[in-house]
């Protein structure tokens, strides 16, 4: 019985400490644009340190993908790993110094951005919203 009692308030810490608000969706949206904006800069500049921002993108992007999981949003999941699988890429081009490569799969990073910007976002600059599923 004391380790149900403790399996039970382990899974509900768990379940807890994975429950994301609108606020920290907003923060990891903030931490992708800043580290998209210093990848297109260290790419530009062929700086190893583009691979760090392309990581940063792809483990950001996995809260993402846990916060649209939690509601219910398949397709914001389905935009978060592609985007994560993107970001990977770029991180591999980058490790192995084709910069060019590098540049180019960044590029596709918006597009899958864009697919759930386009279907959970609402507002305008500076004032965006999510549309909740």
């Amino acid at each position: 019985m004391k380790w149900m009692t403790i399996g039970a308030l382990a899974a509900m810490m768990a379940v807890s400490a994975f429950a994301q608000s609108d606020a920290d969706y907003q923060g990891y949206m903030k931490a992708i644009g800043g580290a998209n904006g210093s990848l297109q800069k260290n790419l530009a500049a062929k700086s190893a340190d583009a691979g760090a921002d392309a990581k940063k993108i792809q483990d950001t992007l996995k809260m993402v993908e846990a916060f649209w999981k939690a509601k219910g949003a398949d397709d914001a999941v389905g935009f978060a790993q592609k985007a994560q699988g993107i970001a990977g890429m770029v991180a591999a081009d980058v490790a192995a110094g084709d910069f060019d490569k590098a540049t180019a799969d960044q590029k596709t990073i918006g597009a899958a951005c864009g697919g759930c910007h386009m279907a959970h976002r609402e507002g305008k600059p500076g004032e965006f919203k999510i549309k909740q599923p």
